[in-house]
C-alpha cells in the first residue's frame, strides 16, 4: 500500500474533512463531504490507505472501509497532534492524520470487530446504569439528611429508611417534599431492576460467544473480565505477543532507559485502559483472596510464593499481567486454558 493514495478522513456527525493525497505525496484535494458521499467515496475508490482518528463512529467506518478493500489506519488523538500545522481547522485536522497515518514507526489502534463493540456498548451502559444508581441513593440521602434523618450505609438501610419517611404517620419530612421524595425513591428502583437487566443482557451474550468461554476459565476472570479482556484484544493479532497485549492495558512496569541503563517503574495508573484493569484487579485480589492453604496447582504455588515475597497488592498486579498474557494466547491461537494440577 506504499504507492497508493491517502485518505485522511476527519470524522464529524454530519459534515466529514476528506484530505486525499496521491501515491506521489501531492495533495490532490481536502473538502467538506456529506456521510452518504463518503460511503459512495469509499465503494468507487480503488484500495487506498484511509486513515482516520479513533472517535465515536471511527470503528463503524473503519470496518466499511475494510470491506471495499482499503487499508485502514486507526490512530490516536494524541499522536495526530504532532502533525497538525496552522489552527485547528477540519482541514487542517484531515491533512495532519492523512500525514500521521504514512509515518515510520507510528503504531495504530486496533479496529475492533461488530462483537467486541457490542461488549463495549453494553459495559458502557452498565456502567452508567451503575452510575446513576449511586448518584440517586446519594440525592435521596443527602435529600433526607437536610431534615436530620441520617441512615446506615447500604441499599437495606436506606429502604428501611423510605419504608419509615414515607408513611404517613411519620412527621419528621414535611408533607410538601414526600411526593418528589416518592418520585425519586421509585426512579431509583426503577433503576435499580433496570441495571440488573442491562447485567443479565450482557450475560447472555457473554455466554453465546465462544472466545469469552474460553477466558472464564482463567483464574479471577469472570464475565465482566472476559467480555472486557475480549473487547480489548479481539483474537490478538494487532500484538505480536502477549506483552504487547499487557503494555496496552497498562500492566508492565514504566521503563525509564538512559546511557544503556535501565531502570523500571510501577504500572502507568494513567495510560492504558482502566476499566479492564480495575476489573483484573478485582479478579485477582478475589482469587488471591481465596487460596487453600494446601496448593493444587503450580499457578497456585507461584502465586502463594510471590505473596510473601511482595504481599497481595503486588501479586495482584502480577497475576492480571500473566493473565492478560494468557488471554492473549487463547485467543490468538483458539487452544483452551489448562491449568497444570500438582502431582502427588
Amino acid at each position: 500500500m506504499k504507492n497508493s493514495n491517502v485518505f485522511g478522513i476527519d470524522l464529524a456527525k454530519h459534515v466529514i474533512q476528506i484530505c486525499k493525497i496521491d501515491k506521489h505525496g501531492e495533495l490532490i484535494s481536502n473538502k467538506a463531504i456529506s456521510p452518504n458521499k463518503l460511503k459512495e467515496l469509499l465503494g468507487k475508490s480503488s484500495p487506498s490507505i484511509v486513515a482516520m482518528e479513533g472517535c465515536g463512529s471511527s470503528h463503524y467506518w473503519a470496518r466499511l472501509a475494510q470491506k471495499y478493500g482499503h487499508d485502514v489506519r486507526m490512530i490516536s488523538p494524541k499522536k495526530v497532534k504532532a502533525f497538525l500545522q496552522g489552527h485547528k481547522t477540519d482541514a487542517n485536522d484531515a491533512l495532519a492524520i492523512a500525514i500521521a497515518s504514512v509515518q515510520t514507526g507510528i503504531r495504530f489502534s486496533q479496529i475492533k470487530k461488530e462483537d467486541q463493540q457490542w461488549l463495549q456498548t453494553l459495559e458502557t451502559s452498565r456502567k452508567f446504569l451503575d452510575k446513576e444508581r449511586t448518584a440517586l441513593g446519594n440525592h435521596i440521602r443527602a435529600y433526607l439528611y437536610e431534615y436530620g434523618i441520617i441512615m446506615n450505609r447500604g441499599y437495606k438501610s436506606l429502604r428501611e429508611a423510605m419504608f419509615l419517611v414515607l408513611d404517613d404517620n411519620d412527621k419528621r419530612l414535611p408533607d410538601c417534599l414526600k411526593n418528589t421524595l416518592r418520585l425519586l425513591w421509585d426512579r431509583y428502583q426503577l433503576t435499580i431492576e433496570q441495571f440488573k437487566e442491562a447485567v443479565n443482557y450482557k450475560s447472555e451474550l457473554v455466554k453465546r460467544l465462544e472466545p469469552c468461554q474460553r477466558l472464564i476459565k482463567l483464574e479471577g476472570v469472570g464475565v465482566v473480565c472476559a467480555s472486557l479482556l475480549y473487547a480489548s484484544i479481539g483474537n490478538g493479532r494487532e500484538f505480536k505477543n502477549g506483552r504487547q497485549a499487557s503494555a496496552y492495558i497498562g500492566l508492565t512496569p514504566k521503563q525509564h532507559s538512559s546511557g544503556g541503563k535501565t531502570y523500571l517503574k510501577g504500572i502507568d495508573k494513567q495510560g492504558g485502559d482502566k476499566a479492564l484493569r480495575s476489573a483484573l484487579y478485582q479478579g485477582t485480589l478475589s482469587y488471591i483472596s481465596k487460596l487453600p492453604i494446601e496448593p493444587r496447582t503450580q499457578k497456585e504455588v507461584w502465586l502463594g510464593n510471590l505473596v510473601k515475597r511482595v504481599g497481595v497488592k503486588r501479586a495482584c498486579i502480577a497475576l492480571a499481567n500473566k493473565t492478560t498474557r494468557t488471554a492473549w494466547a487463547l485467543l490468538n491461537t483458539g487452544s483452551c486454558y489448562k491449568s497444570t494440577v500438582l502431582t502427588n
